[in-house]
This record gives C-alpha cells, structure tokens and sequence, in this order.
C-alpha cells in the first residue's frame, strides 16, 4: 500500500514538473498593441459624366421622346431641353430628320446615294447598276442556302438599301422560297460583283445610314459594314431596340428602345463590347458635331 501511494506522489510529482517547464518555456504575450485591421476600399465606379469625359463622347443629339416630343441633348454634359417653335409651344416629331437645317417629318435616310429599286433591278437615275439576276445570284450566297435546290425559284425582296457611292451598293434582301422560311442577306457589291455578305438571323437588314465620313454603313439591326469589306455583329445582350446613328467621330452607334439610348462601341482588348446606357427615352434621333473639331479618338474601322 505504502509502495502504491509513494508510485502516485512521484507520478504526480512529474507531472506538475512537466506543465511547470512548459509554462516557462511559453513566449511572453506580445506588449506592443496590435496593429489596426487592414480594410480594403472598392474603387468607386465612374459617374455617366465622368464615363462620357474619359471616351470623349460629344456632339449635338436631337430626339423624339415617348410622346414624340423634340428634345436637345448636349454630350459630355448631359444637358437636356425640350425643344420649342417662335411662339413657345413644344415641337412634335415621331420619325424626322433634318435637311439643310430643317425637320423632315419622314425620315428620308442619309446617303443613299439616289439609289432606288426599279422593276426588281437597282438602278440610279436611269442607270441600271444591279439586275434582278445579279440579286438572286447573291441571294444564293446566305449559308443556310448551301446545297439548296436551284430547280425551287427564290422569291427576294429588296429590304434596305445604300451604298459607298454608286458602283458599291448595299442591298439588305429577305429571300424565300417553297419549303423555305424566310432568310435574311445584306450584300455589299462592288460593281456588280459581290464584296462582301452578312447572314441575320434576327430579322431583316432594313433602314441603312452612313456614317460622317461615308466609310461605314449602319443597319437597323446594329451592324456595322466597312468600305474595305468588313461586317461588324452588333454586341450580345442589348435590349431589344434599333440602331440609328453614328456619332460624329464614327466611334459609336446610337441604339434606342424607347426608354434609353445605348452608345454601342468597339470591342475592348478583352473582345468585351463597350456599352455606355444613357437614361434617354429616345424614339427616334439625330447625332451632330456641335462644332467640326468634335471628333476624337479611331473610328470603329477600318
């Protein structure tokens, strides 16, 4: 009994030894007040003015708004007024354009260059550019007509059309035919042949305009084609609406929904679309330099 209880002590003994050395070998608390926890700031993102400023976005933009009310819209600034006739009463216009200074009620789109369809030929003055035949040629170009059967005839109708002058027309063409839904070509010629082709498949190429310098062509749908050949695609996840205008430098096209107006521009290094949303319930508009040293920075071309 008494070797048993001696066997406890000595046990006990030790371990007290055991947590006495390992409290004196434990660092001392650290006196010096702790530093004060690091907190990390989210860069704040850019005002709309401040966004307009950096990618020098300027000019003179007249518009409709949802009651077809004329508006002016000063760019950078954002200063926006209605727009009033001599005797103070607000200006209504649904679709307009301005000629020699002057509203148009219907728009009449720029640079066509006196092109027109007649007889299913495209022709200026009495000039036959394009036949019927040079058309339905170009028709066959659309990829989903790829092995399509020559012997069913295609029926095609003249949807949109301009030009870089006249010996490089653009003709948007919905084609048909039996057993065939509708598809949708834009075809810039250069002479009679053809240059270049952009499939849609979101609707028809319709109401074309050109840009300042008349290198660029614009479509309803937002597509962009080039003097030297090039389609653009209209950027991804923008609302439904319609492209109207190039900004005076060209770098920009104007999109509207009827709520807001989207500056649309060329891609970034990263391949991202640049998309700038104005809170503007635009219909319908005109972009204009407020002076002719307005213009900044490349064109979306070329």
């Amino acid at each position: 009994m008494r070797r048993s209880t001696t066997l406890i002590l000595v046990c006990a003994v030790g371990i007290l030894a055991a947590l006495a050395l390992a409290d004196a070998l434990r660092p001392e608390p650290d006196s010096r007040p702790s530093a004060a926890p690091q907190t990390k700031t989210r860069a704040k993102a850019p005002s709309l003015l401040e966004t307009l400023r950096t990618e020098a976005v300027s000019g003179f933009v007249l518009y409709s708004d949802k009651d077809c009310r004329l508006h002016s819209l000063l760019l950078p600034r954002m200063v926006d007024d209605v727009v009033r006739d001599e005797g103070g009463s607000d200006v209504f216009r649904c679709r307009f354009a301005v000629d020699g200074g002057g509203l148009v009620s219907e728009r009449q789109w720029r640079g066509t260059q006196d092109l027109r369809v007649r007889g299913g030929n495209i022709v200026a003055g009495d000039r036959v550019l394009l036949t019927h035949e040079d058309l339905l040629r170009a028709a066959y170009r659309h990829p989903n007509l790829a092995g399509f059967d020559r012997s069913i005839p295609l029926r095609i109708k003249v949807t949109g059309l301009t030009g870089f002058g006249v010996r490089s027309p653009i003709v948007g063409l919905q084609i048909s035919a039996r057993f065939l839904e509708p598809q949708f070509l834009a075809v810039v010629f250069r002479g009679r042949n053809v240059d270049s082709v952009a499939a849609s498949f979101r609707g028809p190429y319709r109401n074309f305009f050109l840009s300042n310098d008349g290198a660029l062509a614009g479509s309803e749908d937002g597509s962009v084609f080039t003097r030297t050949g090039r389609t653009i695609d209209p950027p991804q996840g923008i609302p439904a609406g319609r492209a109207l205008a190039f900004s005076p430098d060209d770098r920009w096209i104007a999109w509207v929904n009827g709520t807001s107006l989207f500056l649309l521009g060329a891609p970034n290094d990263d391949g991202l679309p640049r998309i700038i949303r104005l809170p503007v319930p635009a219909r319908d508009l005109v972009w204009r330099p407020v002076t002719s040293g307005t213009g900044y920075g490349p064109p979306i071309r070329r």
